[in-house]
């Protein structure tokens, strides 16, 4: 056996440093640990920019039951109710509970035959969703999570798409119908993926009363022209 030492390895790239001790777990580093926490931002929420819920039934939009899943189609998040007891029935006519917490009523929505307006409730405080203009196709609340700020929803282009915009014109968010599918009905694209809690159920429930408001509306339409469709015009 040979006792002389093997000769030096050669690396493609730099060696290893053999005399530099390792700052952790023994000697942690100080100066540059301190300078990368000073600079590291604050950790991304689980939704950096947006967040998309997904809307499905079992079979129409005029269903009884309908559920808005999470943004990986497989965490429920609210259940939508249908009354269809009849114009004097004294239930309201959507009711939208949590899907972890089916007693927890997060909203409602009642509708009026011989008036446009809608009354709302979010966790049992009234507001009056009502229309911004004669002959628009957009409706408007006082917000009670943004501080009373007047939100709008409207129709956007020619198709069965609706946008919230706040005061300000900025878009909160956008509801895109899936016109062609069997049982989902859409999705609802939320611009901040931050809203959370009271914010997003009133979201939630506001939009879910317009698409009704619009489904309604194209139903009258078909019936007033004779046509079996319920397509009817766009925004």
């Amino acid at each position: 056996m040979s006792l002389h030492p093997p000769p030096e390895t050669s690396y493609p790239y730099p060696p290893p440093e053999k005399e530099k001790s390792i700052p952790y777990p023994a000697q942690p580093q100080t100066t540059s640990t301190t300078t990368a926490h000073s600079r590291s931002p604050s950790p991304a929420p689980a939704y950096a920019t947006s967040r998309t819920l997904h809307i499905y039934s079992s079979s129409s939009w005029s269903t009884r039951h309908i559920t808005i899943a999470d943004a990986d189609r497989s965490h429920p998040l609210y259940t939508l109710t249908k009354n269809h007891g009849g114009l004097f029935s004294s239930k309201p006519h959507m009711t939208v509970t949590s899907a972890q917490t089916p007693a927890l009523v997060v909203g409602t929505a009642t509708f009026h035959s011989m008036s446009r307006r809608v009354e709302l409730e979010f966790h049992g405080q009234g507001v009056i969703f009502e229309p911004e203009g004669l002959f628009t196709r957009s409706h408007g609340y006082r917000s009670p999570s943004s501080g009373g700020e007047r939100l709008k929803w409207k129709c956007e282009g020619w198709g069965h798409d609706l946008v919230l915009v706040n005061s300000r014109k900025e878009w909160i968010a956008k509801f895109d119908a899936a016109v062609w599918a069997m049982k989902k009905l859409g999705k609802l694209e939320i611009r901040d993926g931050r809203i959370a809690g009271r914010a997003l159920d009133e979201i939630v429930v506001s939009g879910l009363a317009m698409v009704e408001l619009e489904r309604r509306r194209r139903n009258s339409s078909s019936a007033s022209a004779g046509s079996g469709g319920s397509g009817g015009g766009g925004c």
